[in-house]
């Protein structure tokens, strides 16, 4: 099952809707088709976030689940991410956080959040968060006199601050996703992301290296240690190394 590649933050064809299967996947309610493959959810949170002025509904609903799951994200490859996005991006994404963690229901404190909102620059030029209200000037005066300071920091203008949670599913129902289960067993880490895009394919420690964007030394140390706990299994075919789940492991991701 490998990891489904996300929309590149950079990617000018990406649109809104290529996100929704992902987010519905991983505990979103909007309607369609899930995507049948685990989700890359830091890469995930930093598309959205590129695409954030084109559709209030995903940046709404995205911000919700970031409030409720937070303890589901990887701080440190968040942060690796944010690091090498455009500014635009980092912008945006520093409102999403924002969002998720100031709204009178969000987060209040998220310390996952806090490394990639480090990395996070307001724009140069101020403007509304959605393109749809920069075509009217009304519009554009109304929400630069309004704008809440969680928006403003980031030179963006919005005068709502309403999070959806009555969209995203429980963590019980979150927990029937293998990959998800991974990252509550293991923690949001390289090890969670090795062991999800391990299920139902044998793999190596290289073939992670890559997939995951890591380097090989960091992965092959994540190897070592699902190795030594018994949740991969090693089979050596000549010089190269497979990786294969072991049943345990199996077993715990794909339960009901």
């Amino acid at each position: 099952m490998p990891i489904a590649n996300t929309s590149s933050p950079t990617d000018p064809s990406a649109v809104a809707a290529d996100l929704y299967p992902l987010w519905r996947r991983i505990g979103i309610n909007f309607t369609g088709v899930s995507s049948t493959e685990a989700v890359d959810v830091e890469k995930l949170v930093l598309a959205t976030a590129n695409l954030a002025s084109t559709d209030e509904r995903l940046t709404v609903c995205a911000a919700s689940w970031l409030a409720r799951f937070h303890d589901l994200i990887d701080g440190r490859r968040l942060s690796e991410l944010t690091r090498a996005a455009p500014l635009r991006t980092r912008a945006y994404l520093g409102a999403l956080l924002s969002l998720a963690i100031e709204a009178e229901d969000g987060a209040g404190r998220a310390p996952q959040f806090d490394t990639a909102l480090s990395h996070c620059r307001p724009l140069r030029h101020p403007q509304t968060f959605y393109d749809v209200a920069n075509k009217s000037p009304v519009q554009r005066t109304w929400m630069h006199q309004r704008a809440l300071p969680l928006y403003r920091r980031w030179h963006l203008w919005h005068d709502e601050a309403i999070l959806q949670h009555k969209s995203i599913q429980s963590l019980d129902q979150l927990l029937k996703v293998p990959d998800l289960r991974a990252r509550a067993v293991l923690g949001p880490s390289i090890e969670a992301s090795c062991i999800a895009y391990t299920l139902e394919r044998t793999t190596n420690a290289r073939l992670l290296s890559r997939r995951l964007g890591v380097t090989y030394a960091a992965t092959h140390a994540a190897v070592e240690r699902l190795v030594g706990r018994g949740l991969l299994i090693r089979t050596r075919h000549g010089v190269r190394q497979n990786l294969s789940l072991s049943g345990l492991c199996t077993a715990v991701l794909t339960s009901a």
